[in-house]
């Protein structure tokens, strides 16, 4: 695990991941693999249990918290988001505005704004 330049909130599961230069809110869950930068993460209002994590992908679900191998920079992630596996926000084409509600997100001013409660699937590229 490296951690630099961060505020970490208490509560927090971070496992093996890689986290500088952000903000995580309380009761925040981070897989293995994970790489965090200039990023605010709000945090949960709720834990869940090992079980109801493990559980949730037969069902095509997503946990509260972010899956392992996701690649964040630039990004204000909203209270009780769901982040799958491999996911990458990074905005890479530079996209200075963009509505996209349905798909759990915007991006202001070229910073990327996960919304309250989204659901980021397995695999998405934003």
């Amino acid at each position: 695990m490296k951690i630099k330049a961060a505020l970490i909130s208490h509560g927090c599961f971070l496992r093996e991941c890689t986290v500088q230069h952000l903000v995580i809110g309380e009761c925040s869950r981070l897989d293995s693999g994970v790489e965090l930068q200039g990023t605010v993460m709000l945090g949960t209002d709720y834990y869940q249990t090992e079980t109801e994590i493990a559980s949730l992908p037969a069902d095509g679900k997503v946990p509260i918290g972010m899956g392992h191998n996701t690649k964040i920079r630039n990004c204000i992630i909203d209270k009780n988001s769901k982040i799958g596996n491999d996911v990458i926000i990074a905005n890479k084409d530079g996209v200075e505005e963009a509505d996209r509600p349905d798909e759990g997100f915007y991006i202001r001013s070229g910073i990327t704004i996960i919304a309250e409660k989204a659901t980021i699937k397995n695999g998405t590229v934003i």
